[in-house]
């Protein structure tokens, strides 16, 4: 179910009204091509075609798209990529209204090909929806527990995109946004513990079940029950760090984050 507080502003609700799609629809669609889906476009196209494929662990996550973009959720074996001889779920959706969306997000390289931008409207309305956000999270977002951090993999967007994309992070959640470099080619947005609380408040009504992972913010879910009662009470008997790293198989670094993270404290 869409919940009513979609925008994030009036501006950006009076910017989403333009379009002729329906709001939902259209956040599902920035979203999603800020994210996994593309919108294909051949030399004798006149509309794009949509396309999205997910592992089939998240097929249920992949109809949900569907229900709201007016699709069916169909299976297909990839021939190709990193999903080679696996049968995954996909949409397939070719509508005029796809038209400007086409236009917003490529732009064409000088040897012909399409390639995917950021650009000031996309941005605008990415951060203008809780929607928008969730669905884009959900795409490409995953969480790290000992950090707080709300992560996104970026690396199909230049280092000057991804500038923008942290800019624009950072004036909507009012906290630091950074960009990590893998191997110095491949860039990830990095919100801070912060932005990351801030974010989380924003796009948790609109996280599909099937995704409530990547917002789980309670440390004890990704630990043993022993393993978190090996802390607490080493904490409360003033037991050294180290100590309780090697009863619990973790780093002391490791069992300092996790103590902080639960609370715990030394007097």
């Amino acid at each position: 179910m869409i919940k009513n507080d979609l925008f994030l502003s009036s501006k950006a609700k009076e910017l989403y009204n333009k379009y002729k799609l329906t709001p939902e629809q259209t956040s599902v669609l920035v979203g999603s091509l800020f994210g996994d889906a593309s919108l294909i476009l051949g030399k004798k196209d006149r509309t794009p075609n949509y396309y999205e494929n997910h592992a089939v662990e998240q097929t249920e996550y992949l109809k949900w798209k569907a229900s709201i973009l007016g699709a069916q959720v169909k299976f297909r074996v990839m021939s190709h990529g990193y999903n080679k001889g696996k049968t995954v779920p996909y949409i397939e959706l070719r509508r005029k209204e796809f038209i400007d969306f086409e236009k917003m997000f490529y732009v064409k390289r000088e040897d012909g090909r399409r390639k995917k931008v950021v650009t000031e409207e996309a941005l605008e309305l990415l951060v203008g929806s809780a929607l928008a956000l969730a669905v884009f999270y959900m795409d490409d977002g995953e969480y790290s527990v000992f950090s707080n951090q709300c992560i996104f993999n970026t690396c199909d967007f230049t280092m000057e995109e991804n500038k923008k994309l942290a800019a624009s992070f950072e004036k909507l959640l009012g906290a630091s946004v950074r960009i990590k470099v893998k191997r110095k080619k491949y860039p990830k947005l990095a919100l801070s513990s912060k932005a990351t609380d801030r974010f989380i408040a924003i796009v948790k009504p609109f996280i599909h079940s099937t995704m409530q992972y990547k917002i789980d913010q309670d440390v004890s879910h990704y630990f043993s029950k022993e393993v978190i009662e090996k802390i607490i009470r080493g904490y409360k008997e003033q037991v050294p760090a180290v100590r309780i790293a090697e009863e619990t198989g973790l780093t002391p670094m490791e069992v300092y984050v996790i103590a902080h993270r639960l609370g715990v404290t030394r007097k």
